[in-house]
């Protein structure tokens, strides 16, 4: 009897212990959905470099996306949620998206713990379609500017592009002696710091890419890895995908790695002044990797093997390397086994030292500032933007794609060239114009935004002089500067050319209720001294009002 009130007694507490040392246990009140990223893997903790900053006792003192998780400090810190693939344990009753509004632009609805939840976009599809937004920022397409304003928190929406024609000069002069020039004198594109190299790692081994880019302001890094899927998965700082770990610097990390790991990995850093992608080529190769050859008949079939060879395997044996005649360089691709040696190459450098002729384009390299620190501003080719750019060159350690003016980058590299655009005719010549007009302005242009799909956009304009102006009372209100609407403009060949320079010019228009409006057939000249004193001794001696009697 003693025995049995023993047990009783016990067997409350015995119950209590087993509840509480369960690993399914129901989520707390409050708590937000995912989990920390040492829950998904023990060698993984907050941000794997952790500062062990933004102080929490629980997912309420985060955002909506965070949790409260143990940092390396022993303390508690706020980080991104993880969601493990395939979530937890099924529920015992299918949940479901249907009807469920994610009212956040950029995020969709997904199943976490048997609950419909909103997660952000982390797939965007690799084709370029650049849209420019209303945070200043321009996104490799619409599907990436809505991922951002969802990792925030914000409404974005598509703006025009602008032109900003105040800086940099069409040809730098030569560098200054007494002053040497810093990137922080303007806007200034991202650029790297060292040229990205390739890596090769061996199964199971850790690699580490570091996309170093500097630009003012700071540019913001995402990465991705190429596939040949529509859609490619865009990874960010401060998060883990499967055994990748993007830390609050932008390195992307990749422990335990596997063959199918090997591939090009690009980051994408942007900022107010442009964008920048770099490929960063990592190979896994076996402990015994086997020898390559690169010659004859054997080279040409390891460059171009048939990809289609054995796909109907279940598994990939490995994943090789081949030449990708649309990028110009080498790509990877799953390797099945089957009868016969699988064409192809274990390394990166392999491939591209046997199947690339020659060195590899200068102009296709991303934009190198180096780690010297004597600042000269020199121009680089954008592969993603096909244009020339500026960036802020450090003196050293630079690649190929670097060059001293806009005209000798343009000479050199694959600018899209769309054939002469003929002169723009005036519909009256000075004097018919200016009395046909109602303002005329001596003005230098600071920015131009085009609207193609109206036909027209916006010209914005900082007052030098105002020479006529018979209906905005510009000097009476003592305006600085004067906005323009454009209407009728063909922005491949436009007219009148509002985008060629930023001198000073003479600009002659309409004004409609209130608006200052250009069109084809408007005045705009250089404002050169004789045009400038022409104007004045025309409308000194009134002689539009002359002109006007005449033709009445």
């Amino acid at each position: 009897m003693p025995t049995l009130q023993l047990l009783l007694l016990f067997l409350p507490l015995f119950l209590i212990v087993q509840l509480t040392s369960g690993v399914s246990l129901l989520p707390e009140p409050g708590s937000h959905p995912g989990v920390c990223p040492n829950q998904l893997s023990p060698s993984l903790w907050v941000d794997a470099q952790s500062t062990c900053e933004r102080d929490c006792t629980g997912d309420q003192d985060c955002t909506a996306a965070e949790k409260c998780c143990t940092n390396v400090c022993g303390l508690h810190s706020c980080v991104a949620a993880r969601f493990p693939d395939g979530g937890p344990t099924a529920p015992v009753t299918a949940a479901s998206c249907e009807g469920f509004e994610c009212p956040q632009q950029g995020s969709d609805c997904d199943i976490w713990d048997g609950q419909p939840v909103c997660r952000c976009r982390d797939r965007c599809e690799k084709e370029p379609s650049f849209t420019c937004a209303s945070d200043g920022l321009t996104y490799y397409n619409r599907c990436y500017m809505d991922a951002e304003a969802c990792l925030h928190g914000l409404h974005l929406h598509i703006v025009p592009c602008k032109h900003i024609l105040s800086w940099p000069p069409s040809s730098p002069g030569p560098p200054e002696t007494t002053a040497r020039p810093t990137p922080e004198a303007a806007l200034m594109p991202p650029a790297l710091y060292n040229s990205p190299s390739p890596q090769a790692v061996h199964v199971g081994g850790t690699a580490s890419l570091h996309c170093d880019v500097t630009g003012r302001p700071p540019p913001a890094v995402t990465w991705e890895k190429q596939s040949h899927q529509r859609e490619n998965l865009i990874m960010r700082p401060d998060q883990m995908y499967g055994n990748v770990v993007v830390t609050s610097i932008g390195q992307l990390v990749l422990y335990n790695a596997r063959p199918e790991d090997a591939g090009l990995y690009t980051c994408t850093a942007r900022n107010a002044a442009g964008l920048l992608r770099a490929d960063f080529p990592l190979s896994v190769v076996q402990r015994e990797p086997a020898r390559e050859g690169t010659s004859g008949t054997l080279a040409l079939a390891k460059c171009l093997p048939d990809l289609q060879a054995c796909a109907g395997s279940t598994s990939a044996n490995q994943v090789l390397w081949y030449f990708d005649s649309q990028r110009g360089g080498c790509m990877t691709f799953p390797a099945f086994e089957c009868a016969g040696a699988t064409q192809g190459f274990t390394t990166y450098e392999a491939c591209q030292q046997a199947c690339v002729q020659g060195p590899r384009d200068a102009c296709m390299l991303p934009a190198v500032q180096g780690p010297c620190q004597g600042w000269e501003l020199r121009w680089a080719y954008n592969p993603v933007l096909q244009q020339c750019q500026p960036f802020a060159y450090g003196g050293c350690e630079g690649n190929g794609n670097n060059f001293e003016s806009r005209e000798s980058c343009e000479e050199v590299c694959p600018v899209p060239r769309s054939p002469p655009c003929r002169a723009c005719r005036l519909r009256s010549k000075l004097v018919l114009s200016l009395c046909r007009s109602d303002f005329a302005i001596v003005g230098r242009l600071t920015e131009v935004l085009e609207e193609p799909e109206v036909g027209g956009g916006i010209a914005r304009v900082a007052l030098d002089d105002v020479l006529k102006d018979d209906k905005m009372g510009l000097k009476l209100l003592g305006t600085k500067y004067l906005e323009v609407t454009l209407s009728g403009m063909d922005w491949a060949c436009p007219c009148p050319n509002v985008t060629a320079s930023d001198e000073l010019l003479i600009i002659m228009g309409e004004v409609h209720d209130g608006v200052a409006m250009l069109d084809a057939g408007s005045y705009v000249r250089a404002a050169s001294e004789k045009r400038v004193k022409k104007i004045l001794e025309l409308l000194e001696k009134k002689a539009c009002e002359l002109l006007i009697r005449f033709q009445d």
